[in-house]
């Protein structure tokens, strides 16, 4: 099968949490409401940012449940089903073609890690057979799942015997390896950048799409840095993805991406909650610091919104 290749900025959005640690669906309609607003052109549901892996399958279908009603042409749904069951990852799948998503992304098993393309592809294959008529997007994202395949003999392999593959969601930092899946056959398989401290580096590969964490609140800045790229304004590019690096680091100096960015969120006006454990979550003194850091780096002028008090 050959899918048409996704473009632009793809969230990958943080899951919602009551303060009882139980999931909260209600502000998903805002979520939607805003990232549309600010140009995005789909979301990667309980992917990492999510917390998928922290949650239960039942969990995970509700919270794909509540994404669903906001699904359009302009606004596509993928539906992160990895597991460290294929069984697990099966049952999933269903229930996201079932819903009628866009696609479907999974993560090699985190536990008993297949250590070669061929057992990688095997897993894999069972996974996608699950939800034949929904594209296939493998999750590569070696530094949290411990999966440590090269991607163009994973594509070499995979497309033997997985006829919905459509892509991978490279995040991963080697960009040899990801230049040559860009590449393989003829560009046939939709590369999607994973790792938002380095899109102008995927775009000059010829990445047409990406997902990431920090489009969540800070969208319309990487599509300011896509625009500049694309008429090849190279130093304005530049300097956007230095500014949009500065307010990652400040993210990442919090310990935890998801923490930090959870509550980047709640600074930008949409309270997603608490982290699960073992995620941990700020405490007042650390929130009030990140406010402080994000304040001297100009992120609310950035994102066009007032400090919060």
């Amino acid at each position: 099968m050959n899918y048409r290749h996704l473009k632009g900025l793809i969230a990958a959005p943080f899951t919602p949490f009551n303060q009882d640690g139980s999931i909260n669906v209600n502000n998903i309609p805002d979520y939607a409401k805003l990232l549309k607003k600010d140009g995005v052109s789909g979301a990667f549901v309980c992917g990492s940012s999510g917390e998928g892996l922290l949650m239960t399958t039942a969990e995970r279908k509700t919270v794909l449940e509540a994404w669903v009603p906001f699904a359009s042409e302009d606004f596509k749904l993928i539906a992160h089903i990895g597991s460290t069951s294929y069984e697990t990852s099966r049952e999933l799948a269903k229930h996201a073609e079932k819903l009628g998503v866009y696609a479907i992304g999974c993560m090699g098993p985190c536990y008993f890690q297949p250590k070669s393309a061929v057992e990688l592809t095997k897993f894999c294959a069972k996974v996608a057979s699950a939800a034949p008529s929904t594209p296939f997007y493998y999750y590569h994202i070696p530094n949290g799942s411990g999966v440590h395949v090269n991607m163009a003999e994973f594509l070499e392999e995979a497309e033997k015997v997985i006829p919905n593959l459509a892509g991978i969601k490279y995040t991963y930092s080697n960009l040899m390896e990801m230049f040559e899946c860009l590449e393989y056959n003829n560009g046939k398989y939709d590369i999607l950048h994973g790792h938002d401290e380095l899109l102008i580096c995927g775009l000059s590969l010829g990445a047409k799409a990406a997902i990431g964490t920090t489009f969540n609140f800070m969208a319309p800045v990487y599509t300011q840095l896509i625009e500049a790229f694309n008429n090849k304004e190279i130093e304005k590019a530049r300097a956007i993805q230095k500014h949009a690096n500065e307010i990652i680091k400040i993210m990442l100096n919090t310990g935890s991406a998801v923490s930090g960015g959870k509550a980047m969120m709640k600074l930008s006006g949409l309270d997603c909650g608490p982290c699960r454990e073992p995620i941990y979550n700020l405490t007042d003194q650390q929130f009030e610091k990140l406010k402080a850091d994000l304040k001297k780096a100009k992120f609310f002028e950035l994102i066009g919104k007032d400090l919060p008090l």
